[in-house]
């Protein structure tokens, strides 16, 4: 009995191990147990309503005895789902299952429709028995639009193989596009973020740890800007004089094809557009080979730096073109205000020359035919460039063609054709302004121009360009509505103030204007210019009453190198009548740039003067700048 005794506990213990191992062998089949990582966000262009978000990828483990059971998926984003609608509400968007079409062996087996997604067994295209990727079903399945909102889509149906003791199950969305215009760009330092939720049901058929996961950081993603034709220079506003010429010769003849060396400071201009990080400038589809082989066929996971997504021809039988741009980015120019007898010209390629230029990994960008927005002329190929009509010179020759103006706006379009995504990219397009001098018919018109720079196509906020669409292209992009100005043709005057006259008191004033356009230090065919004068008289006589003529012009134009005289007591030449008895200051306005005036006061014929005095006219205009090189012709006086 004492040996027994001695023998209880360890009698007890047995027994609670024995147990343990009856229950540990009475339990369920252990659950998957799942975890969702989007990895390192990509940033997103706040201009855009179709932005690429990071791919989600759920791995799986566990489920030992599991049976195979389906599941629905549904995803969330803090924004609209942009996705390209397929056919009826099936999206571009994926749901894959163990990385399909990659050296692990899945073959790419497209579910035809959701009524099909739960197939469990006998699917042909996937029905090798394997350990290492789940087999018998489908695996690649299409995004449908849920019921009610625009920021959420469901994969019904989904069939799932736990997997158990065998490599990890991983499921991976892609393919998902959002519209980062509807957040825009952080005021703060903090980015913007475009968030996903991921819900799968029943509930706890397939726990997910963190399904709430950061895919896209919103940024700006260009930078629009007027340089000198080489991209560099300041960023001013250009005036233009109605009465000088500028590239008169390519105004005449617009399709000339000798090269046209446009004036940096008058004429020549650099459209830059800068991304703001660096893959903001896309081509419409990746390039997998040195040889400009397009993508296509894409591998799970792998990073490209273009417009289109996740693509594959195993899709076409589901739908055509899944994850496909209709271009790569576009860039848009738009001219506004431009003033009646001015013609514009753009290069068609941006500043770069040599055999780099056409490597699809560097910055290449061509101008396209399409609208004013940027949204017509799509195809799934190469675009087709605009061929240049005549030629721009700026450091280098660069085929241009003419944009079309109507009433007084205008745009130009080209698209990225290469892109390098390990720098930020600027793509620099010349342009230039060309009219002839007709300011007998006010040509060319007068006033300030202005311009904006727009990723395209675009579309105004607010528009259906905001949800997913069948329609609509992709990429596209918010309009811009900011604009600065560009040039300002400015009408041809000087305006010359004499600030003392006088007929009083046996004085009398002689005034002389010379018009001095003719000179030896330009050319004669866009310097020479001409126009009337007008005399106004500010004072009064000397009885005190107001002056008889308060302002007189000139019968015909002073010419250049021509000059008038006239006399305040009898008048003079080119009709002027003077304005006896007056006494004040004369403000002169000529229609020509180079007026230059001097006045002589005196009391009598020279000889018998007592008081003589002489002065030169002040110029109440801004310097217009030197025709001699050298810093003497913006006179002081």
């Amino acid at each position: 009995m004492v040996a027994f005794r001695k023998l209880f506990p360890v009698l007890a213990i047995v027994g609670l191990l024995l147990g343990s191992a009856v229950s540990a062998n009475a339990q369920t089949p252990s659950p998957v147990q799942c975890t969702a990582n989007a990895g390192v966000p990509p940033l997103l262009r706040a201009e855009g309503f179709t932005e690429l978000t990071g791919d989600i990828v759920i791995t799986c483990t566990g489920g030992v005895g599991q049976a195979p059971f389906t599941a629905n998926f549904q995803l969330f984003l803090n924004t609209n789902i942009t996705s390209r609608i397929t056919n009826s509400d099936y999206t571009e968007a994926l749901l894959m299952i163990d990385e399909p079409g990659t050296t692990r062996g899945t073959p790419f087996c497209v579910s035809p429709l959701v009524t099909n997604n739960s197939a469990l067994s006998g699917v042909a295209c996937n029905p090798t028995a394997t350990s290492d990727y789940q087999y018998g079903t489908y695996n690649v399945f299409r995004g449908q639009r849920a019921a009610q909102g625009e920021n959420a889509l469901i994969w019904a149906g989904v069939p799932i193989v736990p997997p158990g003791t065998t490599p990890a199950r991983i499921f991976r969305i892609t393919n998902v596009r959002a519209n980062a215009a509807g957040l825009g760009a952080s005021q703060t330092l903090i980015p913007t973020q475009v968030v996903a939720f991921v819900s799968v049901t029943p509930q706890g058929s397939l726990p997910i740890d963190n399904p709430q996961q950061t895919v896209g950081y919103v940024q700006q993603g260009m930078l629009f800007d007027v340089r000198d034709c080489t991209g560099g220079g300041l960023d001013t506003t250009t005036s233009l004089s109605q009465c000088t010429g500028v590239n008169a010769g390519l105004f005449n003849s617009p399709t000339r094809s000798d090269v046209t060396d446009v004036d940096e400071v008058l004429g020549g201009f650099g459209l830059r557009f800068r991304e703001a990080f660096p893959t903001a400038f896309k081509r419409r589809i990746a390039t997998l080979a040195v040889d400009g082989a397009e993508q296509a066929t894409s591998i799970p996971g792998q990073v490209f730096n273009s417009e289109s997504g996740f693509v594959n021809p195993a899709l076409a039988a589901a739908a055509a073109n899944i994850g496909v741009a209709n271009s790569g980015t576009r860039l848009t120019a738009r001219f506004f205000n431009i003033p009646a007898g001015i013609r514009i010209f753009v290069s068609t390629v941006n500043n770069v020359s040599g055999a780099a230029a056409v490597d699809g990994s560097n910055n290449r960008a061509v101008l396209v035919s399409t609208d004013p927005t940027g949204t017509t002329g799509f195809g799934l190929g190469d675009p087709i460039p605009l061929a240049g009509t005549t030629n721009l010179g700026c450091v280098g020759t660069f085929p241009a063609t003419e944009v079309p103006i109507v009433n007084g706006s205008g745009a130009a379009t080209w698209e990225v054709v290469g892109a390098n995504q390990n720098s930020s990219d600027t793509l620099v397009f010349p342009a230039a302004v060309a009219y002839a001098s007709n300011t007998a018919n006010n040509l060319p018109g007068l006033g300030q121009s202005q311009i904006a720079g727009n990723l395209s196509p675009f579309y105004a906020a607010g528009s259906a360009a905001e949800r997913a669409s069948s329609g609509l292209p992709i990429p596209r992009f918010i309009e811009n509505p900011n604009r600065s100005n560009f040039f300002r043709t400015n009408q041809c005057v000087t305006n010359l103030l004499f600030p003392y006259v006088t007929n009083w008191a046996g004085f009398d004033t002689g005034i002389a204007i010379s018009n001095t356009s003719r000179d030896p230090f330009s050319d004669p065919n866009t310097r020479l210019q001409g126009g009337t004068c007008t005399i106004n008289y500010y004072g009064r006589l000397a009885n005190g009453n107001p002056p008889t003529t308060t302002s007189e012009v000139t019968d015909r134009a002073i010419e250049a190198g021509e000059h008038l005289t006239f006399i305040l007591s009898g008048g003079g030449t080119y009709g002027l009548r003077g304005n006896p008895n007056f006494q004040g200051y004369i403000i002169a306005q000529c229609g020509f740039q180079y007026a230059h005036g001097f006045a002589f006061v005196t009391d009598g014929p020279i000889g018998q003067a007592r008081v003589a005095e002489g002065y030169l006219a002040l110029v109440m205009d801004e310097g217009i700048g030197s025709r001699t090189g050298s810093t003497s012709e913006v006179l002081s006086h």
